[in-house]
C-alpha cells in the first residue's frame, strides 16, 4: 500500500515538474522575442570599465549550464566521469567555435563590399526590425533576439555572439549525448559528439555566420530525444519554439504523422502537432510580411534558381564530408541499428537535400548537420556493441 501511494506520489511530482519546465521555457522564450516584438535598437557601446562585468554575467550563465549538466550526469555516473564528460562537452564547444571565429568571423571572403562580422551585425539589426527585405532571415528571429538581449545588457555584437554561441553550443553536445544515450552507453554518447565535433567545421564553409544554427541544430537534437522518448508535449514544444530560429525543424511532424501511428492518442496528436506547425510556419511570415508570400519571399530565391543550385560544382564533396560521412557505419552496422534510426535517417536525407536544392544553396552544408548527429550516433552505436 506504501509503495502505491510512493509511486503515486512520484507520478504526481514528475508531472508537476513538466508542466513548470514547460510553462519556464514558453515563458522564457515569450521574453526572449520581446527585442522583435518592439523592434528594440541595439544600446550604445558601454564604457570599458563597465564590460567585464557584463561579460561576466554570461559566463556565469553557461558555467549554470554546466553545473546542471553535471548535477543531472551525477546520479548515474562517478564524480570523475561526470566531471570529464561537462569537460568534454565544454572542450568541443570551444574548439568548434573557435575554428568557427576563425573561419567565419574573422574571414572577410564570403562579400567583396564588407567583412563577415559587419554583414553579421548589420543583418542582426535588420532582423530585429522584423524587414520583409531581409527574408528569409527576418522569420528566424530567436536568435537575433537573445543577442540583443545581450547587447542590452551591456555587450557589443560581437562578444554577444560569441556568447550566444558557448551557451547553445554546450546545450547542443549535451542533447547530442543524451540522444545517443538512449540507444547506447557513456562511451557511445562520448563518440558521438566526438564525431559531430570533427565534422561541424566542414559545414562553416560557403556561408557568412548568420546565428540560426545553433539553436535550430539544437532544436534537432531535442526533436530526436522526444521522439526517441514519446515525450509529445515537449516534442510539439520543440518544433515550434525551434522554427522561430529556422523553419526545417517542422519537416519533423512528417516523420511524427508517418511513423508515430502506434502511438497512444495518435490522431489527436498528429493533428495537434499539423495545426502549430503551420499556425507557426504562416503566422510568423503574416508578422514579417503583412501580406501574400510567393516563391522568392520563401527563402530568397527564384524558382529557376534550382537549375543553377545543383549545377554548382562546389557542393558534391562537401555534401558527402557531412551528409554521407558516417553513412558507411549505418551499412555496416545495418542489422543492429535501431528501426527509429534508420527512419531518421532516410527521412532526412531526402528532406534536407531537396529543402536545399529548392530553397538554399546546396553548399550550405550546415543544413545537414542534423542528418550527421543521427548518423553520428548510429556510427558510435555499431562501434562500441561491435568492440565488446
Amino acid at each position: 500500500m506504501l509503495d502505491f501511494i510512493s509511486k503515486g506520489s512520484d507520478k504526481k511530482l514528475r508531472t508537476l515538474h513538466r508542466t513548470l519546465t514547460l510553462a519556464l521555457v514558453w515563458t522564457l522564450t515569450a521574453v526572449a522575442i520581446l527585442p522583435v516584438v518592439f523592434k528594440w535598437p541595439a544600446p550604445p557601446a558601454p564604457a570599458h570599465r563597465f564590460l567585464d562585468l557584463h561579460i561576466g554575467f554570461w559566463y556565469l550563465v553557461a558555467a549554470a549550464i554546466c553545473w546542471s549538466i553535471y548535477h543531472k550526469e551525477r546520479v548515474s555516473l562517478s564524480r570523475a566521469q561526470t566531471l570529464s564528460l561537462v569537460f568534454l562537452i565544454f572542450l568541443l564547444t570551444s574548439i568548434v567555435n573557435q575554428v568557427h571565429l576563425f573561419t567565419v568571423d574573422q574571414s572577410s571572403d564570403y562579400f567583396r563590399s564588407m567583412s563577415n562580422a559587419a554583414w553579421q551585425e548589420a543583418l542582426n539589426d535588420i532582423v530585429i526590425q522584423r524587414s520583409p527585405l531581409a527574408a528569409p532571415h527576418s522569420y528566424r528571429f530567436l536568435p537575433n533576439a537573445i543577442v540583443r538581449w545581450m547587447q542590452l545588457t551591456g555587450l557589443d555584437y560581437g562578444t554577444a555572439r560569441d556568447l550566444y554561441r558557448l551557451i547553445f553550443g554546450l546545450l547542443l553536445f549535451y542533447a547530442i549525448y543524451k540522444y545517443a544515450r538512449l540507444y547506447t552507453n557513456q562511451v557511445g554518447g562520448i563518440l558521438a559528439m566526438l564525431f559531430v565535433a570533427a565534422v561541424y567545421p566542414v559545414s562553416f564553409e560557403r556561408y557568412a555566420g548568420q546565428l540560426t544554427d545553433p539553436i535550430s541544430h539544437l532544436s534537432f537534437a531535442l526533436a530526436f530525444i522526444f521522439l526517441g522518448t514519446g515525450d509529445f508535449a515537449y516534442l510539439l514544444s520543440t518544433l515550434v519554439i525551434g522554427s522561430l530560429a529556422k523553419e526545417t525543424v517542422l519537416a519533423m511532424t512528417a516523420f511524427f504523422v508517418l511513423f508515430s501511428r502506434r502511438e497512444k492518442g495518435y490522431r489527436l496528436k498528429a493533428g495537434l502537432l499539423s495545426l502549430a506547425t503551420l499556425a507557426a510556419f504562416f503566422g510568423v511570415r503574416l508578422a514579417v510580411l503583412h501580406g501574400g508570400m510567393s516563391y522568392l519571399q520563401v527563402s530568397g530565391v527564384p524558382p529557376d534558381f534550382i537549375r543553377t543550385n545543383w549545377a554548382d560544382s562546389t557542393w558534391p564533396p562537401l555534401f558527402l564530408l557531412t551528409a554521407c560521412a558516417f553513412l558507411p557505419l549505418l551499412a555496416l552496422g545495418w542489422k543492429e541499428t535501431p528501426l527509429l534510426l534508420k527512419r531518421q535517417i532516410f527521412f532526412l536525407l531526402p528532406v534536407l537535400f531537396l529543402s536545399g536544392l529548392a530553397f538554399s544553396w546546396l553548399h550550405e552544408t550546415r543544413n545537414f548537420m542534423p542528418l550527421v548527429f543521427v548518423s553520428s550516433v548510429i556510427g558510435a552505436r555499431y562501434l562500441v556493441h561491435n568492440n565488446r
